[in-house]
């Protein structure tokens, strides 16, 4: 009984990890990038496989498939998050951590103390079934095995879907204050607001579309707003030479612990007229003719 409960708490926990985690791969990627262990372009790839394997490893908990293999790859799986996150509190970082994606988030330690807890519930699992067979079954792992490719398909597809207007804070009417950009925005009227990735290989190219927009008397003013250190704001403004403002803003600030995110990916634009967000643009910033048909009417 106490191995069944274990598994069955166990597999709830990696199957809401998932669930949530998949809203938002490239925030796990940024995290994971964070801990200091592997590169932004291996975490990229990691995080999806990432999102499908705890998935499938709360669903294969759930249904009792292979239990004594699938509790230990999941013992296993929460010793490697504690040992990361381990090494990472030790050098320093301080970053909330991200189990439950960017929706749940707590402190370094208590992210340790809650790793800690489901891997004694893995453990419990093992001890509690660990002389029981296996309940495999055909129809089980096949079960199993479509969630797995499904879940990972919907892990990359998930950037590209149009959902950003139900997981992020940004809405056409919400004002700066409501986004946490009061006083962030400069200048009055009209402003057109880039959110931008300053690391980007492609952000120069954006920096001449925007500046294209930005030479146009008669169009909303420029402003972008980056989470990108200072140091990569100042290579960007060296490179690219933008001619409009360039805001740094604390990454904290656009994407609050436990409050939905501003955004899922960047580069996203809106457009601000007094303090009232009132057109919202995803993936490229719109032709300066539409802001000044727009400023017109």
């Amino acid at each position: 009984m106490i191995g069944h409960a274990a598994r069955l708490f166990l597999g709830c926990v990696f199957l809401l990890a998932g669930v949530l985690k998949v809203i938002n791969p490239d925030e796990l990627a940024r995290e994971m990038t964070g801990y200091g262990i592997i590169g932004a372009r291996v975490s990229a790839v990691a995080a999806p496989l990432l999102i499908a394997i705890e998935i499938t490893l709360g669903v294969a908990l759930l249904v009792a498939s292979r239990m004594r293999v699938t509790a230990a790859v999941a013992s296993i799986l929460l010793l490697v998050f504690l040992g990361a996150k381990i090494y990472s509190f030790a050098r320093g970082n301080t970053d909330p951590c991200g189990c439950f994606g960017t929706y749940l988030q707590t402190s370094p330690g208590w992210g340790i103390a809650i790793d800690t807890g489901f891997l004694a519930s893995g453990l419990l699992t093992l001890w509690g079934l660990g002389r029981r067979g296996d309940i495999g079954g055909r129809l089980r792992s096949m079960a199993v095995a479509t969630v797995a490719f499904l879940s990972l398909g919907l892990a990359v597809a998930s950037p590209h879907l149009p959902i950003d207007r139900f997981v992020t804070r940004l809405a056409v009417g919400r004002s700066l204050l409501d986004l946490g950009l009061q006083g962030k925005v400069p200048g009055e009227g009209r402003r057109l607001v880039a959110l931008l990735d300053l690391t980007d290989p492609g952000a120069a190219a954006i920096a001449a579309r925007l500046d294209a927009i930005a030479g146009e008397p008669r169009a909303a003013r420029v402003v972008a707003i980056t989470p990108s250190s200072e140091e990569d704001k100042a290579a960007f403004q060296w490179q690219a030479n933008p001619g409009f403002a360039v805001e740094h803003v604390d990454f904290a600030l656009l994407n609050p612990p436990g409050q939905r995110p501003l955004y899922r990916r960047l580069p996203r634009y809106f457009l601000v007229a007094g303090d009232r967000v009132v057109a919202i643009y995803d993936d490229a910033p719109p032709a300066a003719s539409d802001l000044i048909s727009s400023e017109a009417s």
